[in-house]
């Protein structure tokens, strides 16, 4: 994302290509463009906490699906499947860092 400041160098308006005024390219994770973005009204960062919730929506449907045996896990294509392993693997390597315990992804959907 570009970004554009005023005087006391905050972020006034953001874009999503480089043009007049816009000299700054921030990453889209970063901290200051986040609170920007949350602080303007814009919905996309609603929309990503709707599309991460949603994954792990999918990711638990499957999960039951498979175990239930309404189809096989090899049924799925291998991009899907490539998918699926390397979001359980990353789940994986979170929980073992979170050592608070305070993850409950693991835990059976409701």
């Amino acid at each position: 994302m570009f970004v554009q400041r005023d005087q006391s160098n905050r972020i006034i308006a953001v874009s999503q290509v480089k043009q007049p005024g816009f000299l700054e390219e921030l990453p889209d994770d970063d901290e200051e463009l986040s609170g920007f973005m949350a602080n303007s009204g814009d919905t996309s960062s609603v929309f990503k906490k709707s599309d991460i919730e949603l994954i792990r929506v999918i990711e638990d449907l499957v999960d039951i699906l498979t175990q239930k045996g309404v189809f096989q896990y090899t049924e799925l294509p291998v991009e899907v499947r490539n998918k699926l392993n390397s979001r359980k693997a990353l789940r994986r390597e979170r929980n073992k860092l979170d050592l608070l315990d305070s993850n409950d992804d693991d835990l059976p959907w409701p």
